[in-house]
């Protein structure tokens, strides 16, 4: 049971990977709550199909934790979108991992051992990300970026900013706010998997006879509901123009939408066969994944003191996912 749990999250781990690698590219060029409601649009969408398929006994306080899961990860995955807009994929990635100690450190309060490969993990991760906070400011503008120029746009009518051309211009300090967005979205997405846990547990409808494919189905339909209400009053900032599903826009949310959907079911899946501190830990080597394509494909470099603490806060992920 837990050999399946740690098959499903390290699957889930690739898939997210990829994901934050292509959303890496995206939001240079789109408006990240544009890029994050068209993804969740595509994933409730194939969500409520296969709900409408396959009728799974709902919770209501299943479907409740799986909300507050979803808004919860919305927040965070915000966070990360703008990072990865000011910053390095392979900077970014990494320290938006380190959120895997949240869980583990929330399984050793509730009475989980905590061996010596998974808490020098711990010290590893929080060292690194501490690295990469302390270095100098690269001052310069992400390595492929394709800036939209900024537009004016006629007919507002909703609240926006003053300045709305989707994406930001690049300028000095976006190194170091990259840093920050990324750290709190690991904070985010580490408590994201707390409740997670706990809207796995409460899915189940006793006497329902469900599979255990109906639970993640309905944790999963929960989260992209819970996510999509954050993400749509993110976009009320933008003008229409910011949101309008573009062809450069939609093709690329529609593969990521589809992608995360399957990464949150095999994460929904591994939860409810393995611990938390196993499971957890494992479903977050998605940077591992991002930092190898960022370095190998997309040829970034990194200054020594950074990639130091990028490669602490990618060893300490490693050993607590294996420890």
């Amino acid at each position: 049971m837990i050999a399946a749990g740690v098959v499903l999250a390290v699957l889930a781990s690739v898939a997210y990977g990829l994901s934050d690698v292509l959303s890496g590219a995206v939001v240079r060029r789109h408006a990240t709550a544009s890029l994050a409601l068209w993804a969740q649009v595509t994933g409730l969408v194939v969500l409520a199909v296969a709900a409408a398929v396959r009728q799974p006994a709902l919770s209501a306080p299943g479907l409740a934790w799986g909300a507050g899961a979803g808004a919860v990860g919305a927040l965070g995955l915000l966070a990360f979108y703008t990072a990865l807009q000011r910053g390095r994929t392979s900077v970014v990635a990494p320290v938006a991992g380190a959120g895997v100690v949240l869980p583990v450190l929330v399984g050793v309060l509730g009475g989980d051992a905590l061996g010596w490969r998974s808490g020098l993990g711990v010290a590893l991760a929080v060292t690194g990300v501490l690295v990469v906070a302390a270095a100098p400011d690269e001052d310069e503008a992400p390595a492929d970026p394709v800036v939209r120029a900024a537009r004016p746009v006629p007919g507002r009518t909703q609240p926006v900013p003053v300045y709305d051309g989707c994406v930001p211009p690049a300028r000095a300090g976006d190194g170091r706010a990259s840093v920050a967005l990324a750290a709190l979205a690991a904070l985010a997405f580490g408590l994201f998997f707390v409740v997670l846990e706990q809207a796995t547990g409460r899915a189940v409808v006793p006497g329902a006879g469900q599979q255990p494919l109906d639970v993640a189905l309905v944790v999963a339909l929960a989260v992209q509901a819970g996510a999509l209400v954050v993400t749509l009053l993110a976009a009320t900032r933008h003008t229409r123009a910011c949101l309008r599903p573009e062809r450069s826009l939609v093709v690329p949310a529609t593969l990521v939408g589809l992608v995360d959907v399957g990464a949150d079911v095999l994460v929904t899946l591994a939860v409810d066969r393995g611990p938390l501190a196993v499971v957890g830990p494992l479903a977050s080597l998605d940077p591992v994944v991002a930092v190898l394509v960022a370095t190998l494909v997309l040829r970034e470099r990194l200054r020594l003191l950074p990639g130091l603490g990028v490669l602490g806060a990618l060893g300490g992920i490693v050993l607590v996912a294996t420890g």
